[in-house]
């Protein structure tokens, strides 16, 4: 205090931040401050992504009421399809950044089987919540009305994010694929293009035939459009929700790769066993399918967090889920449709063939490298 020129800097000076080596401060609070903003994107992105999957909902309510269906009907898809190409790899992003390393599988599985857990009841559930009201349509509307609900908690308990935590931010000073350290960090990089294709073919097989399912349930098992038909679709759906669980802890301490491609074999297997059986043994094959086949996210999820650096997953994550899997859910319908040339009759024929697609995929896991190991280097001390 005695020294003028100290007296006039000390007030100025801000705490130290300890930094990896070839990182200035001012470059360290950079990286600090776009993980924070990123942070508060990925929030706006999973409101954003839920509003837009529940404008959807209302516009399919409009076309079901006959009022101009074509139009709706295509905008609809168009917002909902935007809706979850925001929520799916924002909403993996923040679990990504939050868990690392041994622990991120478990809690993949458990945001997975929570969401299985949604799709499973919701075919049934659609049935039952639309008997009170006088039209279809009023139901649809009651399930964006909690679509809207949930992002608003969402919005509110989220909010704080960017405050949790910050001692585990990381520099994206992470090793690179040839597992240098100091190597720039490559976001798009040989592994998450390779992944993405991957991807892409698991879900024109797998979601090219789950989307006729309906129909062969309907037509060739002779289950009609109905409550038996919900009840069918949630015991696949229900699979998953267990299924989520169990291969998000076995990426933990097993070779993911490996575990990708035995989950991609062992669903068109279980798929294929069930097109070609009947009865209650047919209907455990189904279920047994979806135990194996919903539980791709924490597999797929973990694994880009092996591929980029940590805090850099959101780009990676739209690569590989909306490119990829959603590409392939685009693709996969449209495939089906003119593979199985107007006649109900030739769909079991069609998911054969379209199953040799899953098959390739599987295939292609097997180049995928493996990852490098590297311990994440703190901000802060």
């Amino acid at each position: 205090p005695a020294d003028p020129l100290r007296g006039r800097l000390l007030p100025q000076l801000r705490p130290l931040r300890v930094r990896p080596s070839g990182l200035g401060i001012g470059q360290a609070e950079v990286v600090q401050d776009a993980q924070i903003d990123g942070r508060r994107l990925q929030v706006q992105g999973m409101v954003a992504g839920l509003l837009g999957l529940s404008a959807g909902l209302i516009l399919f309510a409009v076309a079901t009421d006959n009022v101009l269906v074509p139009f709706f009907l295509v905008v609809a898809s168009v917002v909902t399809g935007l809706g979850a190409s925001l929520y799916h790899p924002t909403g993996s992003s923040i679990l990504q950044a939050r868990y690392r390393g041994g622990n991120l599988g478990r809690y993949l599985g458990i945001n997975g089987a929570a969401g299985s857990l949604g799709r499973a009841v919701y075919p049934t559930l659609l049935f039952l919540v639309a008997l009170p009201f006088a039209s279809q349509s009023l139901g649809v509307v009651f399930f964006a009305a909690v679509g809207i609900a949930v992002a608003a908690v969402i919005f509110a308990g989220l909010r704080g994010l960017p405050d949790l935590h910050p001692a585990t931010a990381t520099t994206p000073q992470t090793a690179g694929e040839d597992g240098r350290r100091g190597a720039a960090p490559r976001v798009v990089s040989g592994s998450i293009v390779l992944l993405a294709v991957i991807s892409l073919l698991r879900s024109v097989a797998f979601f090219g035939i789950l989307s006729w399912i309906p129909e062969y349930i309907s037509f060739e098992r002779g289950a009609g459009a109905g409550l038996s038909l919900g009840t069918i679709m949630t015991l696949m759906f229900a699979g998953g929700i267990l299924g989520q669980l169990v291969f998000g802890k076995l990426v933990e301490t097993h070779d993911k790769r490996l575990i990708l491609v035995v989950n991609t074999l062992l669903s068109a297997l279980l798929l294929f066993l069930y097109v070609v059986t009947s009865g209650f043994l047919s209907l455990a094959f189904l279920g047994l399918f979806g135990f194996i086949n919903f539980s791709g996210f924490p597999i797929f999820m973990s694994m880009i967090s092996d591929y980029v650096p940590r805090g850099s997953t959101t780009t990676a994550n739209a690569l590989v889920w909306n490119l990829g899997g959603t590409g392939g859910q685009a693709i996969g319908p449209l495939l089906v449709g003119v593979l199985y040339a107007g006649s109900y009759a030739h769909l079991s024929t069609v998911f054969e063939m379209v199953l040799g697609v899953a098959a390739v995929s599987a295939l292609l896991a097997l180049r995928l490298p493996r990852p490098v190991r590297v311990s994440p280097v703190p901000l802060f001390g």
